[in-house]
C-alpha cells in the first residue's frame, strides 16, 4: 500500500504546518515525499506567503511534470516565467510537503497533492509548482505554477527618499509586466524630482522641464530625457485612440506607395508595452544619476595639486 500524507494540524494562514503518514507498514517512519518526514522538511507555505509574486498579470503556461521515481520526487519542463529568461528550461525541485489532500481515484490508486517548490536550472529562480501524484508511480499530472521572487528595487541611494520610492513603485510594476503603471509612476517620480529641483509648483510638468533646463540647471540632453519620461507617463495613463476597424482586403483600394524622404521618421507609440517601459525607466535613472549621483560623486573627490606650505620660521 502507497503512503498517504494527511494533515496533522491546519491553520487559517497555513494549510499545513506538520503532517503524520499512514501506512499498512508498521515500520513506516515517515511520509516518502522528498524522502523526509514532512515534519522536518522547511516551511514552504511560509516561503510562499512571503514571495509569491500575487500581482503578476500573466505568465507562460505551458508546463509538464516529469516523474523521476515513485517516492514523490519529480520535475518541471516548460518556458520559465521570469522576464530575462522566457525561455524553455527544466526545473528541479529544492522541496515539497504534502498540500493536505489524499484521495483514491476511480482505479482504486492512492492519490495526493504535492506542493513544491522548484528551480529554474536556466535563470536560478524559483517557481512554486502544484501535482497530483499517483503514489507508488511514475505518473505526476501538473495543476499550476506560480512565478516566485521579488523585483530588483536597486535605487541609487543619493535620490531624495521620496523620489526613490515612487522609482521603485515603477520597478514593481514594471516586474509584474504592468508597464502602464511603469510609465505613469516614472512620470510621478520625474516631477517630484524636478520640483525637488526648484521649478515652481504652478507650472505643469512640460513648464517644470523646460524651466530647469533654462536656468541652465539641466542640459538639453536631460530636457529631452525627461520629456521622454513625462509624455510616456501620459501615453500609460490615457487609453490611446480608439481604433478604426479594418476594411476588408477584397473592398480595399489598392496602396499608393508613399514618396521616398530623406530620413526616417520614428513611429508614434499608441500602446506601452514592456519595451518602452524598459526604456522610460532607462531615461529616468539617467536623469537621476546626472542630477543626483553624479554631483556628489564628483563632490566626494579632490584630485588637485596640494598647496604648498611655507616653511616653518625660526
Amino acid at each position: 500500500m502507497g503512503t498517504i500524507c494527511q494533515p496533522e494540524t491546519a491553520r487559517s494562514s497555513r494549510p499545513l504546518t506538520r503532517g503524520k503518514c499512514v501506512d499498512a507498514s508498521a515500520s513506516n517512519a515517515g511520509c516518502t515525499i522528498d524522502r523526509i518526514s514532512v515534519q522536518d522538511a522547511p516551511d514552504v507555505f511560509g516561503f510562499i506567503g512571503q514571495n509569491l509574486a500575487i500581482l503578476w498579470k500573466d505568465w507562460p503556461r505551458d508546463m509538464e511534470a516529469v516523474g523521476l521515481d515513485s517516492n514523490g520526487n519529480f520535475s518541471f519542463r516548460g518556458t520559465c516565467p521570469y522576464p530575462g529568461c522566457n525561455r524553455a528550461s527544466v526545473f528541479l525541485k529544492i522541496n515539497a510537503s504534502s498540500a493536505g489532500v489524499s484521495w483514491t481515484n476511480n482505479r482504486g490508486q492512492q492519490m495526493s497533492r504535492i506542493v513544491a517548490v522548484l528551480q529554474c536550472q536556466g535563470c536560478q529562480k524559483y517557481i512554486l509548482g502544484l501535482v497530483d501524484y499517483t503514489q507508488g508511480s511514475l505518473a505526476y499530472h501538473y495543476l499550476e505554477h506560480y512565478p516566485l521572487g521579488s523585483a530588483d528595487e536597486t535605487v541609487a541611494e543619493e535620490i531624495p527618499e521620496h523620489i526613490k520610492e515612487d522609482f521603485k513603485e515603477a520597478l514593481r510594476c514594471l516586474w509584474v509586466n504592468a508597464y502602464n503603471a511603469t510609465a505613469e509612476m516614472c512620470r510621478r517620480a520625474m516631477e517630484a524630482s524636478c520640483l525637488d529641483l526648484g521649478a515652481p509648483h504652478d507650472k505643469v510638468l512640460e513648464k517644470m522641464i523646460d524651466w530647469l533646463e533654462v536656468q541652465r540647471i539641466i542640459t538639453p540632453y536631460l530636457r529631452d530625457a525627461a520629456h521622454k519620461v513625462r509624455l510616456g507617463g501620459n501615453r500609460g495613463a490615457h487609453p490611446p485612440a480608439t481604433p478604426v476597424a479594418p476594411v476588408p482586403a477584397s473592398l480595399a483600394a489598392p496602396a499608393t506607395p508613399a514618396p521616398p524622404t530623406a530620413t526616417a521618421t520614428t513611429a508614434t507609440v499608441e500602446k506601452i508595452e514592456k519595451e518602452h517601459a524598459e526604456a522610460i525607466v532607462g531615461f529616468s535613472r539617467e536623469f537621476f544619476h546626472h542630477v543626483y549621483v553624479g554631483p556628489k560623486l564628483v563632490g566626494k573627490y579632490d584630485f588637485t595639486k596640494p598647496k604648498a606650505t611655507a616653511p616653518p620660521t625660526k
